[in-house]
């Protein structure tokens, strides 16, 4: 999941339609070679292979469960599924709190209490540690392949880890793995049922999705800005110039996500067992497209702009879908609808490269439609508790407020963290071009998994006391929690992945200068179109 080259940027070697190369003093086209299987480029062909295994899976998941009669939609329709009673407890809610057990003991307990695990009595040992097995194994195996590819890549001048459409051992075997943990899951759920649940937080399996779309904003900020398109390289003015946020951060997260990541999608992912629910289908849909997008690293597909925008709008489509099928006494799909949404027409939007082709005027137009709509829809169709119109417009600025936020806070934690890094090896005049010893190496990926064992070991603690907090400001407290340790991880794995040739570690990509960067961010653009 590195979005980077030796140099910090994508080849293009073979994701242009034509280069030229020099050749005895003239100049020729040099067409890539694009691999194939059944005639289709191998990255397009694994990608096919990949969404057609987790449609085929969704549709056995829900099948199974209709099979087995399974028709608990929510915590709300506890009393009415032919189910439900039989198989979980109810939602913590008037009548069902239960002021001695935790989890389940306050009016705020709906918030923190998952409806789809196991009553204690049926909660055995072996429940508990066979899901922990199966998400370790995971997650210990993915982060394997992550950082193998990452360190042949760094360490090998011949490492043929070159962006295109050719899949090797590093794409395939990651892509298989997540397959096999995906049918391991399914078998899993319909034999001890319990995911971990009973273990973690609720709240922690959504902040880690929160988490991966904060650094998503984070490693698009570069070529897409923050808002409208601005401000990036391309804005010249002064203003812009003046506003631009330091590169640093965004280069560290390009070339390091793939971790954060794919705990994110993994750890959401064992969180859930594999209920047959139309929120469950377009949740798994949803982790299943980010390790699909982590099997694919250096491929062309992991660089298309048009796959990754339907990756970060995902969220959309499914906080919508959950919201709606939970219901309540409360309607919150509106919130995270129409929240994401405009997150959707300020900032995803403008990642695609047809908006660097037109003028700058056009940008807010997708905005203005959206602002339209909302105006007619809480000023005339939604209204409160009480009645009211307009009261409830302020929540669709709930969901953007916290994640620009967070994007500030994840570039103010890595900028620091460089930062502090420059500055001890400044003063304690460090060789940074020697490479790491073995000892050295393998104390800062203890130190790196250290990080994610924190989080989870936060998300226990919190499950485990029965934190009482609003669901909503949990997750904001664990959503700058994950941020944190995610961060020091990646100053960890920089650490370890500098790039290498003879011995000697090579300059890295804060030392390319500001026009090689410019040219180079012009080349990719063109490559991604």
């Amino acid at each position: 999941m590195d979005l980077s080259s030796d140099s910090g940027f994508p080849k293009i070697e073979s994701s242009m339609d034509g280069v030229k190369a020099e050749n005895g003093g003239t100049t020729e086209e040099k067409k890539p070679t694009v691999a194939r299987y059944l005639g289709i480029p191998q990255d397009i062909f694994a990608w096919a292979v990949g969404m057609g295994f987790i449609i085929s899976l969704m549709a056995a998941m829900m099948g199974f469960g209709h099979l087995r009669g399974w028709d608990a939609q929510s915590g709300y329709s506890h009393n009415t599924s032919e189910s439900s009673m039989d198989r979980f407890l109810p939602e913590p809610i008037g009548s069902n709190i239960e002021p001695e057990v935790p989890g389940r003991c306050d009016s705020t307990a709906s918030g923190r209490w998952y409806y789809w695990q196991l009553p204690p009595e049926e909660v055995t040992a072996w429940t508990r540690v066979f899901v922990w097995l199966c998400y370790i194994s995971h997650q210990l195996f993915i982060w394997g392949t992550i950082y193998v590819a990452q360190r042949v890549r760094a360490r090998s001048q011949d490492h043929g880890l070159k962006y295109g459409n050719t899949m090797t051992k590093y794409q395939w075997v990651p892509l298989i793995g997540n397959i096999c943990f995906h049918l391991l899951h399914l078998a899993q759920t319909h034999w001890t049922y319990d995911a971990m649940a009973q273990e973690v937080s609720e709240a922690s399996s959504q902040s880690s999705v929160i988490m991966i779309l904060v650094l998503v904003l984070l490693l698009e900020y570069r070529d897409r800005g923050l808002f409208f398109g601005w401000p990036t390289a391309r804005n010249t003015d002064r203003v812009s110039k003046a506003l631009r946020l330091n590169q640093g951060p965004t280069n560290l997260v390009r070339k390091y996500h793939g971790y954060a990541f794919a705990w994110g999608a993994i750890y959401t992912f064992w969180y859930h067992p594999m209920e047959n629910t139309w929120a469950h289908v377009f949740g798994f849909l949803h982790t299943w497209m980010i390790m699909l997008q982590g099997s694919l690293m250096f491929t062309n597909v992991h660089l298309n702009r048009y796959w990754r925008l339907l990756l970060e709008f995902w969220v959309t489509i499914h906080a919508t879908i959950v919201a709606f099928q939970i219901g309540g006494p409360v309607e919150l799909w509106q919130m995270f609808c129409f929240g994401f949404l405009l997150m959707f027409v300020m900032t995803q939007l403008f990642g695609l490269p047809f908006w660097k082709k037109l003028p700058t005027w056009v940008r807010p137009l997708p905005f203005t439609v959206y602002f339209a709509l909302m105006i007619g829809l809480y000023g005339f169709y939604f209204v409160d508790g009480e009645g009211r119109h307009w009261i409830r417009l302020n929540e669709i600025v709930r969901i953007p407020f916290i994640e620009y936020t967070a994007f500030l806070f994840s570039w103010l934690c890595m900028w620091s963290f460089l930062k502090i890094e420059a500055l001890i090896q400044r003063r304690l005049s460090i060789d940074t071009s020697q490479p790491l010893s073995e000892v050295a190496e393998g104390f800062y990926l203890f130190l790196s998994l250290s990080a994610y064992a924190v989080c989870i070991g936060a998300s226990f603690l919190i499950q485990e006391f029965d934190w009482k907090m609003d669901l909503i400001a949990l997750m904001v407290v664990l959503v700058m929690l994950f941020i944190l340790l995610v961060a020091v991880q990646m100053m960890f794995m920089k650490q370890i992945m500098k790039p290498v040739r003879n011995r000697k570690v090579v300059p890295s990509p804060q030392d390319v200068s500001k026009v090689e960067l410019e040219v180079k961010e012009s080349v990719e653009e063109h490559s991604i179109e």
